[in-house]
């Protein structure tokens, strides 16, 4: 009997086996599964499966976002360990406008250990505070305003390309449920399964259910490999 417990595969696992299931049995397209509907709605399952979960389960723009982020914290934290530096130099001139400037900072919070929108919070409080003219002229006296421009810089760019991520995974969250996706994709499988099972019998459809039983042996084990090396996070595109 052809099984697999479905719900233990990865998503590309899962992808991989149907891909392959489906050229295999596209060899007997014209002679065992000549116009079969069970192969034709596997197929059709089968590349919706592939668009949606397989190819656009992600936006694709969380490494980019994550390096925008670092980017971003890196200047902050730059920038304030300069403030804090120059107040040192409490009765000068410069000390006094670090001191001003880094009160603000203070005052706004830090990014630290924050998530991306409680971060976005903080920088929008901080350089709210930060361009007020006295504080132009803080900046100024401390000769750092091409720094404080590249760290405004910086959360433009954090904003831009995390306002594009949450576009992205708003578009594929409006797309059929993913779960829905991929229970058509399993009914399809099994239905197919159960048709060659069932012929197992009969010599022309021996060859079929060998290989067809060969390919989910071989997805049961990269199934195991790819868990074994921590890489089943695609799980996560399951959820509705």
């Amino acid at each position: 009997m052809l099984r697999i417990n479905y719900g233990r595969l990865s998503t590309k696992v899962l992808g991989n086996l149907s891909n392959r299931v489906i050229a295999v049995s596209s060899v007997y397209a014209a002679t065992l599964l000549k116009d079969n509907p069970l192969l034709e709605v596997l197929k059709t399952n089968n590349d919706h499966y592939q668009q949606v979960l397989v190819k656009n389960i992600y936006s694709g723009l969380g490494d980019p976002v994550a390096q925008a982020d670092l980017v971003r914290d890196r200047l902050y934290r730059a920038f304030r360990r300069m403030l804090q530096g120059l107040t040192v130099f409490s009765d000068t001139a410069r000390g006094q406008a670090a001191r001003a400037l880094l009160t603000i900072f203070e005052e706004s919070g830090d990014v630290n250990n924050l998530s991306y929108a409680d971060q976005n919070i903080v920088m929008q409080t901080l350089l709210k505070r930060m361009d007020r003219p006295e504080n132009t002229v803080h900046l100024n006296i401390l000769g750092l305003l091409d720094e404080y421009t590249a760290l405004k810089n910086a959360q433009m760019a954090f904003e831009k390309i995390s306002a594009e991520q949450t576009d992205a995974n708003s578009a594929l969250r409006q797309q059929a449920s993913a779960s829905g996706i991929r229970r058509n994709l399993e009914r399809s499988l099994r239905d197919l399964f159960s048709l060659v099972s069932a012929m197992e019998n009969v010599p022309e459809w021996r060859d079929l259910y060998h290989d067809l039983n060969e390919l989910i042996k071989e997805a049961r084990q990269s199934n195991r490999t790819l868990k074994k090396e921590g890489g089943d996070g695609d799980q996560e595109g399951l959820q509705p």
